[in-house]
């Protein structure tokens, strides 16, 4: 049995003048300290927002991108196609109904397979926060937000005195896995500079039985920030991102053997303009996506009638986005106010042959312009400050995309489409003691995109008129939420393999929630379950709307004295008979029922000195052979191994971990 290590190197030096964000943002400490293992139970901190701190360990210990983050939080799902590279699912929802940015940018795959969703260009680490708000409960994430938002954001840095840091991590373990981290950051009074760059590897995964999953995958990825700060209320700052990987899939007959990814961007801000003008933001960004796959690169070339036959195809995606944001204080009001836009255009080439080089020969070929969109909104967000204990914040948006197909024939009416999308929202917020209430209504309309488009070019707008409430409560040993939601879809595009047109649009209601519980019944010892459930319906056929998560409940015990700590999490989840085969979204489609499962992990640490801490766990402590009912078909084993159905999970899988903070 292989074993997995991670280990950790924080070296903060020349003190702790550094202050790591604006007016409007949280403040996080200068100094690095060691912190619990977070188990799969992210909470929420605000009314329908939870904040991540990527920096932090998780069990499962996560895969290589964004996804492996995401998935610790109650109601969201992760569509299993491989190692890496899963799509994120809120409450059953994905692909453009969940707005994913990197620093307010837009991050988008170029795969019309969705190979690539965002967050395989997004690696934690990187980032200093990630925050996911559920529902249509913003304006300022974009337009159609008919699921919610993630935002993955870095926080500018202002040095007092000059100031340094590094911190670096390796990783090394079952199945080939070996991952390693470094990040350097400095500054003074006049500015910061920040570098990432981290190396992430793995081989092919067993599941519970024994079986090779084709899994294996080879990531690397850079980033840079330059920020010159001449006081404490200015800001110019510049980055770039670098992305490049290979992942081999389980799911489909082509395996990605170039992931590349290149952003920049450029973001100027001031502070504090005049008594009302709290702040104003300019920012841009440009990225590029170039995506191959192929059948030959990672995995032995099919043959076809006795004879190889080699395919290879090449999509780019190139992405230009622009905001301005203006910060206004108005007595008892905070309102932002902006505009934002967008400018998106696919481009795609492909060859094949008997001979690897018949299909390499794409490289020479043109690439064909498909597709382009373009879009401008505009936006105004209010927290009005009814009372010391009354909030009401409330939001509307207007944004105009204009869809083009490249391919079709001028005198095609569907060549060149307008959308003018509606969204808008309004939350009642009440705090009373060590309690929180609130209730808010939303509406996000969605225009069809990429994906959708390729299947039918004739869809209307999907507009989701949604309710949400909740409560929130802190006090003592005991903390808890409960977040409940309903919704009524208005010509919800549906994905379906059974329509000539493969995707048409259906009326469907959707309801469910999430609640948490977390308890610290004894000196050092904690006890905490949380549990999500969402219902979805076609009402248009009267029968169940596809891709829909089942009910799941995670719990978890842990002791933590400061200096030891140990906890065990159990995670429940219910099978699925509400189904609708061969229906469903752009990521995936329903294949039938699922059985349900439960699975036991263990982790356990000690901090050895102030600056030395160990971990060790094991995932899926007894070997549990499962798969998930939101995933994929794996449509090619390894070996002997028969078709499975639905790609299983990874079976035992143990890890140990040092960090070391000086």
């Amino acid at each position: 049995m292989k074993y997995q290590y991670l280990v950790s190197l924080s070296l903060p030096l020349l003190g702790a003048g550094t202050t790591y964000a604006s007016n409007s943002e949280p403040v996080y400490p200068a100094t690095t300290v060691a912190t619990p293992i977070t188990i799969t139970a992210s909470a929420l901190s605000a009314p329908g927002e939870v904040r991540l701190d990527p920096t932090n360990p998780v069990q499962p210990i996560p895969a290589a991108d964004g996804a492996g983050l995401l998935k610790t939080v109650p109601g969201i799902s992760i569509t299993r196609k491989g190692g890496m590279a899963g799509d994120p699912l809120l409450r059953g929802l994905g692909g453009s109904r969940l707005s994913i940015t990197s620093d307010n940018n837009y991050v988008l795959g170029g795969c019309p397979s969705r190979m690539d969703p965002p967050t395989a260009y997004l690696f934690p680490r990187s980032f200093d926060e990630v925050i996911v708000i559920k529902g249509p409960q913003t304006v300022t994430q974009g337009p159609g937000l008919v699921a919610g938002s993630v935002q993955f954001k870095r926080h500018p840095r202002y040095y007092s005195e000059p100031d340094f840091m590094l911190d670096a991590g390796m990783t090394t373990g079952s199945g080939d896995r070996f991952d390693a981290f470094a990040a350097l950051e400095a500054g003074n009074a006049l500015g910061y500079l920040r570098l990432n760059a981290n190396h992430n590897e793995a081989g092919n995964y067993k599941d519970g039985s024994g079986n090779r999953v084709n899994s294996a995958y080879d990531k690397n990825s850079q980033s840079l920030q330059l920020g010159l700060t001449p006081d404490d209320l200015s800001l110019i700052e510049l980055s770039y991102d670098r992305s490049r990987g290979e992942a081999a899939y389980a799911d489909r007959s082509m395996d990605g053997s170039k992931f590349d990814r290149d952003a920049w961007g450029i973001k100027l801000e001031r502070q504090a303009i005049t008594p009302w003008l709290g702040k104003l933001q300019l920012q841009y960004g440009h990225s590029e996506v170039d995506h191959v796959m192929d059948n030959y690169s990672l995995r032995p070339v099919p043959v076809m009638m006795g004879k190889p036959m080699y395919m290879a195809m090449n999509p780019d995606r190139t992405t230009d986005t622009a905001r301005l944001l203006a910060e206004l204080n108005l007595g008892a009001h905070q309102t932002q106010v902006g505009i934002d836009w967008m400018q998106d255009a696919h481009r795609g080439r492909m060859a094949s042959g008997m001979t690897q080089a018949d299909a390499d020969a794409y490289r020479q070929l043109p690439r064909q312009d498909n597709q382009s969109f373009e879009n401008i909104g505009v936006f105004v967000e209010n927290n009005w400050l009814l009372t010391d204990k009354q909030q009401l914040i409330s939001g509307v948006r207007l944004d105009k995309t204009e869809a083009r197909f490249e391919k079709l024939p001028a005198s095609s009416s569907l060549k060149e489409q307008d959308y003018y999308l509606h969204a808008g929202f309004v939350r009642l917020e009440h705090s009373l003691q060590d309690w929180t209430w609130y209730a808010g209504y939303g509406q996000a309309e969605r225009a069809p995109d990429f994906w959708e488009r390729n299947r039918n070019g004739a869809l209307e707008t999907e507009t989701n008129h949604q309710i949400d409430a909740g409560v929130l409560y802190r006090h003592g040993a005991l903390s808890g939420s409960v977040s409940v939601f309903a919704g009524y879809v208005d010509d919800f595009i549906l994905v379906d393999n059974h329509s000539a047109d493969k995707a048409r649009n259906v009326n469907a209601r959707r309801m469910g929630g999430e609640a948490e519980l977390n308890w610290r019944f004894a000196d050092n010892w904690t006890l905490g379950s949380n549990v999500s459930y969402t219902h979805g319906q076609n009402l248009s056929d009267d029968i169940a709307l596809g891709q829909t998560p089942p009910l799941e409940l995670n719990t978890t015990l842990g002791y933590d004295n400061g200096v030891q700590e140990v906890a065990l999490l159990m995670r429940n989840v219910a099978g699925q008979n509400r189904f609708a085969e061969g229906q469903g979204n752009i990521i995936g489609q329903d294949t039938g029922p699922s059985a349900g499962f439960t699975v036991f992990s263990l982790n356990a640490g000690w901090q050895v000195t102030p600056t030395v801490k160990l971990a060790t766990g094991v995932d899926n402590l007894l070997d549990k052979d499962y798969s998930e009912f939101i995933n994929k078909q794996e449509s090619y084993p390894l070996g002997d191994n028969p078709v499975t159905g639905r790609i299983s999970e990874p079976g035992r899988q143990w890890w140990a971990e040092v960090q070391i903070s000086l």
